[in-house]
């Protein structure tokens, strides 16, 4: 299911860490993708079966360590994983023909969405909440950030251009 190009293009991205410089085919990029869910998915199967089996993990207390431990695991994975992620976009976006700074729309954006949500539910546990937060514009800013992941989608399966961005 996968041959040996595939491995020197995960390599590769393991290889070129702190790069910025330089470019990043499709076939990189996609295969970093692949090797990142590879790994996150059952991770997070994992914590869901562990929700779905004991709800209130808080009266499991076996499944409440493997419950957080396993969150720990996927956050210092992604904490690791960040950096090599982001440099292998901003290759592939330069090898498309597209200026690297736009990533900085999802990350702000995003970043402002997760922000407003925990404003929103630390602000409905209040115990003195008498007026409700808009749910319309937490609704609206989730669909523009999952728009906005779209686009950027579309972005990186862009072909290769000769004269890209440097």
């Amino acid at each position: 299911w996968y041959n040996k190009d595939d491995m020197k293009a995960l390599a590769e991205t393991f290889k070129r860490y702190f790069q910025f410089r330089g470019r990043a085919d499709r076939r990189e990029f996609w295969i970093w993708v692949l090797a990142m869910l590879a790994v996150s998915v059952p991770i997070v199967c994992v914590l869901a079966v562990i929700a779905v089996l004991f709800g209130n993990t808080a009266r499991h207390p076996v499944a409440e360590g493997v419950f957080h431990a396993t969150i720990d695991l996927l956050g210092l994975f992604w904490l690791v994983m960040f950096l090599p992620s982001l440099t292998v976009s901003v290759r592939r976006l330069r090898d498309a023909g597209i200026t690297p700074w736009l990533l900085l729309i999802p990350a702000a954006l995003g970043t402002f969405t997760l922000l407003v949500l925990m404003d929103r539910a630390l602000y409905n546990m209040s115990p003195n909440t008498t007026a409700n937060w808009s749910e319309t514009f937490a609704f609206v800013l989730t669909s523009v950030t999952a728009l906005v992941d779209i686009v950027f989608l579309i972005l990186f399966c862009l072909p290769s251009k000769k004269d890209s961005i440097k």
